[in-house]
């Protein structure tokens, strides 16, 4: 993912509602995300419009609103985050990556058993 289609924080948590909902209006993200912050409605049409024009929403005129839909899955948008993330900081070494979720990471049982899991399917394809 190129650092021009990266979220911020913002857009990562309209992203989320429009995920959970798959089509909403600008309403329907204002409603959700102004119950957990003071946010105005015109902030959200233009980071909507924006997240439209980088290509992440698709919009459709619905009588007098617009309804947007994601044009990828949230695992798709955070394996491009990511992806970029190693290459730029870490210069496209995965292993460090891992140490510092390892190591700064408040992992349950399930959650070690489950990267064991992966690791160990790694080594077998090997």
């Amino acid at each position: 993912m190129s650092p021009e289609n990266s979220l911020g924080p913002l857009e990562a948590d309209i992203m989320q509602v429009v995920w959970e909902r798959q089509k909403v209006t600008v309403q329907d993200v204002f409603e959700v995300l102004s119950e957990e912050r003071s946010i105005a409605y015109n902030t959200i049409m233009t980071v909507m419009s924006r997240l439209a024009q980088k290509g992440i929403l698709t919009r459709a005129k619905s009588g007098r609103s617009f309804v947007y839909s994601p044009t990828t899955t949230k695992s798709e948008v955070a394996k491009g985050m990511l992806q970029y993330i190693i290459d730029k900081i870490f210069k496209g070494s995965k292993a460090p990556v891992f140490s510092h979720l390892l190591e700064d990471a408040d992992l349950s049982k399930e959650e070690v058993a489950y990267l064991e899991e992966l690791v160990k399917g790694k080594k077998r394809e090997e």
